[in-house]
């Protein structure tokens, strides 16, 4: 499925030298932009589905899109008679959910062409306006590298040929990002990081309300049992619909990249991803950030400085 030809700005950066080299040269194609909102935690934006307003969910952690089964009932979408799909959540495996055919999806100037996506249930949501249908998940963002500027409201796609080190930092930038190396899992997004000096696995995930580390891993640095106990917390649940409890615990140093944040609140729940930690939205709202899907990179510039206490959320 490919984006259909929109009014974008062609930028051609520097090339490295002239000649054949000049093929190398890094081309990128704005498709769209469009308004972000971040309410409390959760990230979204407007699109048109079916040719009507809604809002969907930016998740970067999950593996497909999702429309809940009042929007498709809401929008008019027609049941897909040969596809199901099997929904997967922090907390194991769900159950299988019947799919719907989307005509077509449009986000700011750019229109996708429809495809068959699961009809699910989200244990909470923003009320906002046009009310959120659903989420739009990797397998649609690793089409493009995703401008994701949350702390001033706006995310932008991004079609990149990248050729040559002209790719190796965002286009207009006038400050420099710092460039994290970036792993494929799928079509989704894995760094390394070091949490209380130990190394940990990080999974890129704009779904997450906060930075969730799992149980398992806070056990290796020896949070556990009635320490972890002694936090504040409570009970949630992810699209798997299973009740998981959760509790906030300060950690002394994360680092991600060259950035250090001292005593991290980090949300701690159970987690049947193969991974250590999500990182959620509460670490994109104080950042500029660039998912480079094509050069496998995240460039990110902070905005607001990480001092004391972060703001905590809910998984």
């Amino acid at each position: 499925m490919k984006p259909a030809p929109s009014v974008a700005c062609l930028v051609l950066c520097a090339l490295l030298a002239a000649g054949p080299a000049a093929a190398q040269a890094c081309l990128r194609q704005e498709l769209a932009e469009a308004p972000l909102r971040d309410d409390d935690g959760f990230i979204s934006m407007p699109v048109a589905i079916n040719g009507q307003a809604a809002s969907l969910l930016v998740d970067t952690g999950s593996d497909t899109g999702l429309v809940t089964e009042a929007a498709a009932a809401r929008l008019g979408l027609d049941r897909d008679p040969d596809r199901r799909t099997l929904l997967r959540g922090t907390g194991g495996t769900g159950k299988r959910v019947p799919n719907v055919l989307l005509p077509f999806l449009a986000i700011g100037g750019m229109r996708l062409d429809g495809e068959s996506v699961p009809v699910g249930s989200l244990p909470a949501m923003p009320v906002v306006d046009p009310p959120v249908a659903g989420l739009l998940g990797a397998d649609v963002l690793s089409r493009f590298d995703l401008e994701l500027d949350l702390p001033h409201r706006r995310i932008g796609f991004w079609r990149i040929k990248a050729g040559s080190i002209a790719c190796a930092s965002p286009p207009g930038s006038d400050k420099p990002f710092e460039a994290i190396a970036l792993r494929r899992d799928g079509d989704r997004l894995r760094l390394d990081a070091r949490l209380d000096g130990q190394p940990i696995s990080v999974l890129v995930d704009t779904g997450a309300r906060s930075r969730i580390l799992s149980t398992a891993a806070a056990r290796r640095l020896g949070v556990a049992g009635d320490r972890l106990g002694a936090d504040p917390g409570g009970v949630n649940a992810g699209i798997d619909l299973h009740p998981s409890e959760y509790h906030w615990h300060r950690f002394r140093k994360l680092v991600i990249g060259s950035e250090t944040t001292r005593d991290p609140v980090l949300t701690v729940a159970p987690l049947a991803e193969p991974v250590d930690l999500l990182l959620g939205a509460d670490w994109f709202a104080a950042r500029e950030v660039w998912i480079s899907y094509a050069t496998n990179t995240l460039f990110v510039r902070p905005v607001v400085p990480q001092r004391g206490p972060d703001r905590r959320g809910t998984p």
